[in-house]
């Protein structure tokens, strides 16, 4: 069995290089998040290479401790900021961020300094400073890894579900929303946590390193690399090329009401925010955003995604998507239309692609456009 995983896992490191190559070197989908990637794979294969590779020692340099570039803590951080670009909040988190990296790089940086002191003296730090000092050194770094990929588990999937609402509050494009796949790239590193924090475990009991941990670590790794071999490459950056992305992140969550708003006033502000979408039909440019209609209609942003989420009750996701179903609706039942396919219809009406209009018009209609048009309702 140990065998089989071990073949396993070098035909995964093999395709992990392959992949970090292109992810960082391919100027068609050239951009931080995919460098970001490719870093965090080739980690993962230097990792890996440690761990499967034959040899104790070279030239009677000892492969234990600090003897080559621990980079256990690049994990978690690389993790998250790739996470973050993805979806636009890696300035909130960049203090967070720079910490890190510099206490990742210091971790390494001690390899640098256990080589000079072989070479110099033919001594490594374990004989300065002690086995059981450099041990527990260590086993403080891997815990400390162990902490940080649980806080940053945690942080990324607290982050998602914070860009879901705003997409949702400040944006109109449903493919925006269409981020199961990142939900999939996180929890898809669970199990590999789970393994790694039982391993951890056993060794703070006194029961030692388990080789069966490190195996299923492994096994849960090699599913890893083959999901991003078949999942990120080919989703671009969320937030790329959208109107007034910045400015999305910087909004903080919506108070319950208006301070001191006046009924009146707001129902002539709903008013008049339903006539322009009437009149001037916004609602027909697929990227859409608050930013976009809050300049049209010369309204401060805060105010209107107020009057559209606390006044009409309504995400402005849902607000505006619900103008273009009305427009398709009547597309679909006039017959001087029936010459045009519903795909013609879900691009003139405001969306770009055929899985979104279908999922958002079933839930304002209860049925899918096809069907709406067959029986002519």
């Amino acid at each position: 069995m140990e065998n089989v995983i071990s073949t396993l896992v070098w035909a995964a490191l093999i395709q992990g290089v392959l992949l970090a190559t292109l992810y960082l070197f391919s100027r068609k989908h050239r951009s931080v998040a995919n460098r970001l990637l490719g870093l965090f794979l080739l980690v993962i294969v230097y990792e890996g290479t440690l761990q499967f590779q034959p040899y104790d020692n070279i030239f009677g340099y000892s492969l234990y401790y600090f003897a080559l570039p621990e980079v256990k803590l690049f994990y978690p951080v690389l993790f998250l900021h790739y996470i973050l670009e993805k979806i636009g909040r890696t300035a909130h988190y960049r203090k967070f961020l720079r910490v890190n990296y510099i206490l990742a790089f210091a971790i390494a940086g001690i390899s640098l300094v256990n080589v000079l002191l072989f070479v110099g003296t033919g001594l490594k730090i374990e004989d300065q400073l002690g086995k059981d000092v450099v041990e527990a050194m260590f086993m403080a770094q891997q815990y400390y890894a162990f902490l940080l990929i649980v806080a940053i588990f945690i942080m990324a999937i607290l982050e998602l579900r914070r860009y879901s609402r705003v997409v949702q509050s400040e944006y109109s494009d449903y493919a925006m929303l269409n981020i199961n796949w990142l939900w999939r790239l996180i929890l898809v590193i669970l199990p590999i946590i789970i393994v790694w924090g039982a391993n951890l475990a056993f060794i703070a009991l006194g029961a030692g390193n388990a080789p069966s941990f490190e195996l299923a670590t492994w096994g849960f790794v090699i599913i890893f690399l083959y999901f991003v071999s078949f999942q990120a490459f080919k989703h671009k950056n969320l937030f790329e090329d959208v109107p007034g992305a910045g400015a999305a992140n910087d909004l903080e969550p919506e108070p319950d009401s208006r301070s001191g708003s006046d009924p009146a006033v707001d129902k002539a502000l709903i008013q008049r925010i339903r006539q322009h979408m009437e009149s001037q039909e916004p609602y027909l440019d697929a990227s859409l955003s608050i930013y976009q209609l809050a300049t049209q209609l010369k309204l401060p942003v805060r105010d209107l995604s107020l009057l559209i989420n606390h006044t009409l009750n309504q995400h402005f996701f849902d607000f505006v998507n619900e103008y273009r179903i009305k427009k398709a609706m009547e597309f679909l039942r006039n017959p001087q239309h029936d010459d045009k396919t519903v795909l013609e219809i879900l691009y003139e009406v405001g969306f770009n692609s055929k899985s979104s209009f279908n999922t958002v018009f079933k839930k304002f209609t209860g049925t899918t456009p096809t069907e709406y048009r067959r029986v002519g309702l």
